[in-house]
């Protein structure tokens, strides 16, 4: 395709960096050029700020982590006191007399019953949901991506079937006028097909309109408008076909509301060990001002507790802390509550979309058949004009459900390997938007 060079140097620049295309900007048009639906989704992927937001939202998750796993390393300080008297001992007025120098201290924390380690899991469990967001956020605009590019096959092909019908009445249009300048037709039967030939232009407009607003979104979304578009129907019958429920525990919005309740649980823990000391060690130099001699000076090495004696605050933290976990609880069970139904829905459209195009066709074939009969019937007087015109507007309307239907299978389709979170994957993109480096 003539895009995949432009789509490979997209996906690159998504990938190296966060800021993304101005999506604001007209999209500009690519002549001749051609694009598919996973060119239309990689792009979509490309340039979308949603995923910039994730990145850097999982980069503040990462930076979060590494703050949180620093309470564990030596704490350097100092202090450093300057004013009148404080560098000599000569002084007759009395300010700042023995007044401490500046000093160095080395703190190091030894135990603090769980408010590091919960801090640390909660950040680990963050960074964790950051990551899990940044696949689910992917996964939807994947399916937003593909979904918006068969919209525009859809009605690119009902702009065809608009064309076809508008073509048929033109030249059933063309027979009467030659009937009633014969004098075998009354004149009110050509009105009459200027009214439906001209209510059949004004369906082909709007199918143009629709067809225009359709590219104008895709083109939104991925930064270009191709002037051709591939079949999508090709591309998606590759897709594997799926039995019973999705491994809910995979999904990244799953794996993302899980790992927000492990988060809670971690602020539960730190929450609790709030109520007892921690524990440390202290070494610590500070340089007297008023005497030169280095005996004088200050080194000290302690074992430090910190604590609050009483805190009734600690009570209700704990306690917002459990709210914080059921609360993320319940949002993983709305998650798989959610995922399960858009499945059903899914499947649901895709097994009645079948038999709608079955009935469809069925219904284009008979009109097909009643129109030739109805036209050598209305040359012999047998049938109204109304009645062939009725036949050829059956025509459009079944042609135009039927290609509805397919279509609607192929979104559903979409959306069904979205719900098993494989639809990336099966267009041949990328499955994964970071680098696993495992922690962080």
């Amino acid at each position: 395709m003539l895009l995949g060079f432009a789509l490979a140097e997209a996906l690159h620049a998504g990938a190296a960096s966060a800021a993304p295309a101005d999506p604001v900007a007209d999209p500009p048009p690519v002549h001749g050029s051609r694009i598919g639906l996973a060119d239309a989704v990689g792009l979509t992927l490309a340039r979308h700020p949603d995923l910039a937001r994730a990145r850097a939202t999982l980069a503040r998750g990462r930076a979060d982590l590494g703050a949180a796993r620093s309470l564990w390393t030596p704490q350097l300080s100092y202090q450093a006191n300057l004013g009148p008297n404080m560098l000599s001992g000569k002084s007759g007025s009395g300010l700042n007399d023995n007044m401490a120098g500046p000093s160095l201290t080395l703190n190091q924390l030894a135990w603090d019953f769980g408010r590091t380690k919960g801090e640390i899991g909660y950040a680990r469990s963050t960074e964790k949901q950051r990551r899990f967001e940044l696949e689910s956020a992917a996964d939807q605009l994947a399916e937003t991506g593909a979904l918006a590019y068969l919209d525009v096959k859809r009605f690119e092909l009902l702009e065809l079937e608009t064309a076809k019908h508008v073509q048929s009445l033109e030249h059933l249009q063309m027979l009467i006028q030659l009937r009633v300048d014969a004098g075998l037709s009354d004149r009110s039967d050509l009105l009459l097909a200027d009214v439906r030939v001209e209510s059949a232009r004004g369906d082909q407009i709007q199918a143009g309109s629709s067809l225009t607003a359709a590219k104008v979104t895709l083109a939104n979304l991925i930064g270009v408008m191709p002037e051709a578009y591939d079949d999508p129907a090709q591309a998606i019958e590759r897709f594997a076909s799926h039995d019973g429920e999705p491994d809910f525990a995979t999904l990244p919005a799953v794996a993302a509301a899980e790992q927000a309740e492990q988060a809670a649980s971690a602020r539960v823990g730190q929450a609790r060990a709030e109520r007892f000391p921690r524990l440390g060690i202290q070494l610590g130099y500070s340089r007297n001002n008023y005497t030169y001699n280095n005996r004088d000076d200050a080194f000290s090495a302690m074992v430090t507790v910190t604590g609050d004696l009483v805190r009734r605050s600690n009570r209700y933290a704990v306690k917002a802390a459990e709210e914080d976990r059921r609360a993320a609880q319940a949002t993983k069970e709305s998650t798989i509550l959610d995922i399960r139904g858009r499945a059903l829905a899914a499947r649901e459209q895709i097994r009645g979309g079948y038999l709608r195009i079955q009935a469809y066709r069925r219904q284009e074939q008979q009109a097909v058949d009643a129109s030739a009969i109805f036209l050598e019937e209305y040359k012999l007087g047998k049938r109204s004009l109304t009645e062939l015109l009725n036949a050829e507007l059956e025509i459009y309307r079944a042609a135009s459900a039927r290609i509805a239907a397919e279509y609607d299978i192929l979104g559903a389709r979409v959306q069904y390997e979205n719900v098993f979170g494989q639809l990336r994957q099966s267009l041949g993109l990328p499955s994964s938007m970071t680098q696993d480096d495992g922690d962080g």
